[in-house]
């Protein structure tokens, strides 16, 4: 920690150790990132609706829900017991209902992401300040890594009791934050192990 208090403390004056540390630190928090992005891809879908859907409640076209259709053409074939849907059910076979998150999981999910995501957020913006960047990039990025966390934990609440209005605000701010954070996290794994080259401190 002293080193991290003296004045001037740049990432690549680190010791190896250190670096070693971080890069490891950074790496898994990559990872975290990707399996964060799949996880949502799986939960949510690639559109925008589905946010809505997953959290709010809808009915979205998909694969059918009953063994009707794929059954009744291959009854016998050992794969289960099929069941026959009047015509006028046909369209209903097609889609998939999906029913509102509860209270009690939302608030489930908040709970455990707002005890990770500000300790996330708090130890690569951290090693992110000890980069050579201006003053003013560093607050942006921080800035933008903080607001795009807070409103991706805010866009659930905004859509389940709000309105599907709301539904754009979850994968873009979920996309600024994927954004800032891994920059926040690759800067400085970059400027840790391949420094800035010193200007030459005489003049011709």
């Amino acid at each position: 920690m002293r080193q991290f208090a003296s004045n001037g403390l740049r990432i690549w004056n680190l010791s190896r150790e250190a670096k070693l540390v971080y890069t490891g630190f950074g790496l898994f928090a990559l990872l975290a990132l990707t399996v964060s992005v799949l996880f949502y891809e799986d939960l949510v879908g690639p559109r925008a609706g589905g946010a809505a859907a997953y959290y709010a409640g809808a009915v979205m076209a998909g694969r059918p829900t009953s063994m009707g259709a794929a059954g009744a053409a291959g009854s016998g074939s050992g794969s289960g017991p099929t069941i026959d849907l009047p015509p006028d059910d046909a369209a209903a076979a097609t889609e998939r209902i999906t029913v509102a998150v509860s209270y009690r999981k939302l608030l489930e999910v908040t709970h455990v992401h707002l005890f990770t995501v500000p300790v996330f957020v708090l130890i690569i913006a951290h090693l992110f300040m000890l980069t050579g960047l201006s003053s003013t990039a560093k607050t942006t990025w921080i800035v933008l890594g903080w607001s795009a966390s807070l409103a991706h934990l805010g866009a659930p609440w905004l859509i389940r009791y709000g309105s599907a209005a709301w539904t754009p605000l979850y994968p873009v701010s979920g996309a600024l934050m994927a954004l800032s954070l891994a920059v926040m996290t690759i800067y400085p794994i970059v400027m840790m192990w391949v420094p800035p080259r010193k200007t030459s401190a005489h003049s011709s």
